[in-house]
């Protein structure tokens, strides 16, 4: 088989390995389709704060059952079975763990960050992790499920309903896909970027007000769509600037959800925050809770996947995708591998 691994910072190099064997309770998967994260590019330049060289890389992917270990109870798990995988390894014990909340375990790992990833051939998962992918989804589809969850959690962090005015930082994968889990709730959507492509797939996916922050200011751009100001802010970008403009633009009594992974420590006017009364949320990852409703959201087609659609590689063109992302922040969303 084929892995790519991160040896270094900007460099993956392509291994050929023997196929892994199932662990007693868990499933190898070959993978089809993995996708390249924002949070895949902060390791690739070596700014991830807690994803560092070595790594097999790739936790939004889908595939094939493969092989099936001895002791996995789940008979409607079968061979051939087209599926996806929840990529958190949790320790099912700690506070949060045992309290529901997971995602924020205290021995959290994540299949492609600190465990072998889908940038190979076959994977190796716990049975537990694995979840079917219905036919009528393609594994690009399924290999975008991650991310959605993502946004999906995000959205229900913030306690988006009907008739809030939502304010989203950020027009890339992460924050169109929020946007559109947020207009599923019923909720108006005002989103911003400096790209005025980004801007315009939000316009094709009916987000309600797009806004050039590099052109008009937000607050301008906002009098119209919530004269009152936004409900929930999502920081959806992961910079220093787009953290403090999130706590400048929020009215008094507003909630703050922080989407973006920061980079290294960041500057807030916590004056701010103590005296508009401000809730600022971090938010990680999901729960399988949020991967059904990432499901339900595609299949009853409230949530558009194809228009973030933007390129795919083979595997051993590793390199070059990742460049090319680097390289076309304007003109890319989500680029694919095809990994068999």
């Amino acid at each position: 088989m084929l892995q790519a691994n991160l040896f270094r910072d900007f460099e993956f190099e392509l291994e050929q390995l023997e196929e892994p064997q199932p662990d007693s309770d868990g499933i190898v998967i070959k993978v089809e389709i993995a996708g390249i994260c924002g949070s895949d590019l902060h390791a690739f330049e070596g700014k991830h704060p807690f994803v560092k060289p070595p790594i097999v890389m790739g936790h939004e992917f889908s595939g094939i059952i493969h092989q099936i270990g001895r002791e996995v109870a789940d008979s409607s798990l079968q061979v051939g079975q087209r599926v996806i995988v929840e990529p958190s390894i949790t320790c099912g014990q700690c506070y949060n763990c045992r309290t529901g909340r997971y995602n924020i375990c205290d021995h959290l790992k994540v299949i492609g960050c600190q465990i072998k990833g889908g940038y190979a051939t076959y994977v190796k998962v716990p049975a537990a992790n694995v979840i079917p992918l219905d036919d009528s989804l393609t594994y690009e589809d399924g290999a975008m499920i991650e991310p959605l969850a993502v946004a999906v959690h995000a959205v229900e962090l913030g306690k988006v309903k009907a008739g809030d005015h939502i304010v989203i930082i950020g027009a890339g994968t992460i924050g169109l896909l929020v946007a559109q889990a947020a207009k599923a709730k019923g909720a108006k959507v005002a989103i911003s970027d400096l790209q005025d492509s980004r801007l315009a797939i939000a316009r094709q996916l009916g987000i309600d007000v797009q806004i050039n922050s590099g052109k008009a200011s937000i607050i301008d751009g906002l009098k119209m769509f919530a004269p009152d100001g936004a409900d929930i802010i999502f920081e959806c970008v992961g910079k220093a600037f787009t953290l403090r403009q999130s706590v400048e633009i929020a009215r008094k009594g507003s909630r703050i959800v922080i989407v973006g992974v920061v980079e290294g420590d960041v500057s807030l006017p916590v004056h701010y925050i103590q005296d508009r009364e401000l809730e600022l949320l971090g938010d990680l990852m999901y729960t399988r809770k949020d991967f059904q409703q990432a499901l339900e959201l595609v299949q009853n087609k409230e949530v558009l996947l194809d228009p973030l659609k933007t390129k795919t590689y083979m595997l051993k063109d590793i390199n070059e995708a990742f460049r090319y992302v680097l390289d076309n922040p304007a003109d890319t969303l989500k680029v694919f591998l095809k990994i068999s």
